[in-house]
C-alpha cells in the first residue's frame, strides 16, 4: 500500500512541477516573483491541510522549531527555482533538483543506521543514470550552476528536515499538523518579507495565482503522503522511489501533451521505472 502512495505522490509532484514552470512563464523571475508564489502556495495549501485535518492542529515546540527551519528551506527553493529559469535549461534543473532530492535523504537514512543493501545501492545508481540520460545541452552559466546546486542541496534537505521529524514520534505532531506549521509560518514571512520589500504590492495575475493554487494542493498532498510513509518506510527506500516516479510521470506526462520525447528519454524512464521496482525488494 506504501508503495502505491508513494507512486501517487511521484505523479503529484511531476504535474506540480509542470505547474510551476508555467507560474515563472506568467509571472517573471525574481525574488518579488517567487514570495508571491510562495506565500498564495502557502495559503491554499493551509486551508487544503486545514479541511483534511479537520481543522485539527497539535502543536509542540519541536515541531514549531522543525518546521521554522523547513519553511526557510522552502523559500530559499522556490527562490532558486525561480531564480534559475531565468537561463533555464529545464532538464538540467530537473537533474539536479531530482538527484538531490534522492541522494542527500539516502544518505542521511544511511546514517542514522538504515540498512543498506547492494540491491538499493544498485538502484540508486541505475536511478542516477537514469536522471542523467535526460540531461540536454543548454546554459551552462556560472550563475545558473550556483542555482542549481542550491537546488541540489535545498530539495534535498527538504526531504532530511522531513525524515528527521518523523523519526522522533514522542516529539513530534501529526504529519497534517506538521505541514500546516509550514504554510503558516511560510506564508507569514513571505507576507512580511513583501511587505517590508521594494515590492508594489501582493497582486499577481489571474493565471499566474491559479497555477501557485493548483501546484500548492498537488504540493501538499504529495508531501503529506511521503510524511504518512516515512512512518512505515525508510528514507534509503522512499526518496529514490520516488524520484523514480517522477522521471516515469514526467516522460509519460510529455507524451500526453504531444511533446517531442527522445528515444534516449523513454529508455531513461524505462531505466527508473525498473530500478524503483527494484527497491521494492
Amino acid at each position: 500500500m506504501y508503495y502505491v502512495l508513494l507512486a501517487g505522490s511521484a505523479l503529484l509532484f511531476s504535474v506540480q512541477f509542470l505547474l510551476n514552470e508555467k507560474y515563472q512563464k506568467q509571472a517573471g523571475s525574481g525574488w518579488d516573483a517567487s514570495l508571491k508564489f510562495s506565500l498564495y502556495s502557502s495559503v491554499t495549501g493551509l486551508a487544503v491541510l486545514l479541511i483534511i485535518n479537520r481543522f485539527r492542529l497539535e502543536v509542540s515546540l519541536f515541531s514549531v522549531l522543525v518546521a521554522a527551519f523547513y519553511s526557510a528551506i522552502l523559500i530559499g527553493l522556490n527562490a532558486c527555482s525561480v531564480c534559475a529559469f531565468q537561463w533555464a535549461n529545464l532538464s538540467v534543473y530537473s537533474v539536479f533538483s531530482m538527484v538531490g532530492g534522492m541522494l542527500l535523504p539516502f544518505l542521511y537514512g544511511v546514517i542514522c543506521g538504515e540498512k543498506l543493501t547492494g540491491m538499493r545501492i544498485a538502484c540508486c545508481l541505475l536511478i542516477a543514470v537514469s536522471v542523467l540520460m535526460n540531461l540536454n545541452r543548454g546554459s551552462h552559466g556560472k550563475k545558473a550552476f550556483r542555482y542549481y546546486m542550491a537546488v541540489f542541496v535545498l530539495n534535498g534537505m527538504v526531504g532530511v528536515v522531513s525524515k528527521f521529524h518523523q523519526s522522533n514520534p514522542s516529539l513530534c505532531v501529526d504529519s497534517a499538523s506538521f505541514l500546516i506549521h509550514t504554510k503558516m509560518i511560510t506564508g507569514a514571512a513571505c507576507a512580511i518579507l513583501l511587505a517590508a520589500g521594494k515590492s508594489k504590492g501582493f497582486a499577481i495575475g489571474k493565471k499566474a495565482f491559479a497555477y501557485s493554487a493548483v501546484s500548492a494542493v498537488l504540493n501538499s498532498g504529495a508531501n503529506l503522503i511521503l510524511l504518512i510513509a516515512l512512518l512505515r518506510l525508510p528514507a534509503s527506500v522512499q526518496y529514490p522511489v520516488v524520484t523514480g516516479g517522477v522521471i516515469v510521470f514526467s516522460c509519460l506526462i510529455d507524451l500526453i501533451r504531444g511533446e517531442t520525447v527522445r528515444k534516449k528519454e523513454l529508455i531513461a524512464a524505462l531505466v527508473a521505472f525498473l530500478s524503483t521496482l527494484m527497491m521494492a525488494f
